[in-house]
């Protein structure tokens, strides 16, 4: 009886093994035959996201070039195409703000997977408001027609509008705001060109004590928070007046004026930069890109001049290229970007792109109005002005329209914006000889 029982507990201890390794060994073969793919073959990565957009980088092995790539958001199916560079620039848009998504890629050869990329993750941008609170200020005009050419925000509290204003008893070529008020300044040149107080047509600030001002004359003035300094040397080289300035410090330093004048600044002398064209360069602006550099962009156009001409000028070592323009107006007069994401040109029309030598669209959901300047602090944070008042904020997903509504149409022309954290002042001029500046308090 004994014996009965001892060999029915090792029969079932047998079983038992036999049971869970023959479990062990479906389940092993099981594993086995799911490929496994090498991350190393196809990595994708998220590079950076807008309200409603997302750039991706793809790294691809050689061994897939020509087969064909697919993208999943979300695991949909969004994009089929023919791998054809090992590394590749992806763009989705249709997204939605404030919103989670996930993306993969895989490569297919036929309809067999050959390998796919992990799974990566991106929220995109949230809108910003376009709550703003206006407040209008006129100035001059007793003495002549006024107006301000453009506007350099520091902070709430220090802000730098320049022109050329006329009152009944003096002139000036500057305002300046405290905070509190608006002061009629003259900043003087000590007559680099013959005039003690030129107007002013372009500022670039870099901090409260260290601000540029371009005369319509081509002198140069420095302001170090106490004192201006008058730069005379510029005026010498060329003949024309200075339209634009931008720079990443003093001594690095770029303007950009009429018949195609481009300077550059090194702290210690100016270089004349040879643009090969004798069409006006309307504005400029440059960015730092991925890889810590900076993209310089110069926009010319002779607007609605005889001769007619544009060019879309790209400054890299003191050298110029030029860049696809066949899309644009003819009349062309601001341009703003974030490096290889948006490109935006206004004028006669607005013109978006998403690489620095690709096509331009025009935006036709825009007013027919000319669009004389346009600035922004991020892709969800871009502002425009121009004709008879024309100010449009864009939050990211769409744009309002200030114009006619919380702001009056005007007789006039609003020549410069500039927008800085919840800050938005546009400056101007009116038919009744006077200058007008816009600020909106968001």
């Amino acid at each position: 009886m004994q014996t009965r029982k001892i060999n029915s507990f090792v029969f079932c201890l047998l079983s038992f093994f036999l049971l869970s390794s023959l479990i062990f060994n479906l389940s092993s073969c099981k594993k086995s035959t799911e490929p496994v793919y090498n991350p190393q073959n196809l990595q994708l990565q998220v590079l950076d996201v807008s309200c409603t957009e997302a750039w991706l980088s793809l790294q691809a092995k050689n061994d897939y070039l020509t087969k064909t790539l697919k993208m999943f958001k979300d695991d949909k199916l969004i994009m089929e195409k023919p791998l054809s560079a090992e590394d590749s620039l992806l763009y989705v848009d249709g997204l939605w703000p404030n919103t989670d998504y996930s993306f993969k890629a895989a490569v297919y050869d036929g309809a067999e997977l050959l390998t796919k990329s992990a799974t990566v993750t991106a929220t995109t941008m949230d809108t910003t408001s376009h709550d703003f609170t206006w407040q209008t200020f006129e100035f001059g005009g007793e003495g002549g027609s006024s107006s301000f050419y453009d506007v350099a925000i520091i902070d709430e509290n220090d802000i730098w509008a320049v022109g050329e204003i006329y009152t009944a008893n003096d002139k000036y070529n500057a305002a300046h705001w405290d905070g509190e008020k608006w002061e009629l300044r003259k900043i003087k040149t000590n007559a680099c060109g013959g005039v003690d107080y030129p107007p002013i047509k372009t500022v670039f600030a870099f901090s409260k004590n260290n601000i540029v001002f371009g005369h319509i004359d081509a002198s140069i003035t420095k302001y170090n928070g106490a004192n201006f300094v008058n730069d005379c040397s510029f005026i010498k080289q060329i003949n024309g007046s200075i339209n634009k300035i931008w720079g990443t410090s003093s001594s690095d330093l770029y303007v950009v004026g009429n018949s195609g004048l481009i300077a550059h600044y090194d702290g210690k002398k100016w270089q004349r930069i040879e643009s090969g064209i004798q069409i006006n360069i309307r504005d400029i602006w440059g960015a730092k890109t991925e890889n810590n550099k900076f993209q310089i962009i110069a926009l010319a156009s002779n607007g609605g001049q005889i001769p007619q001409g544009k060019k879309l000028l790209l400054i890299q070592n003191n050298t110029v290229k030029y860049l696809n323009d066949s899309e644009l107006d003819m009349s062309l007069a601001a341009i703003w970007f974030k490096p290889e994401r948006k490109y935006y040109i206004g004028g006669a029309g607005l013109f978006e792109s998403y690489g620095i030598n690709a096509s331009w669209q025009e935006d036709k959901s825009q007013p027919l109005l000319y669009i004389s300047g346009i600035r922004g602090q991020s892709l969800n944070d871009i502002v425009l002005c121009g004709g008879y008042g024309h100010l449009s904020h864009f939050n990211g997903l769409n744009w309002k329209h200030y114009y006619g509504k919380e702001l009056p149409q005007i007789s006039g022309n609003l020549n410069e914006i500039s927008i800085k954290r919840d800050l938005i002042v546009a400056v101007g001029w009116l038919m009744n000889r006077k200058a007008i500046i816009y600020m909106g308090i968001r």
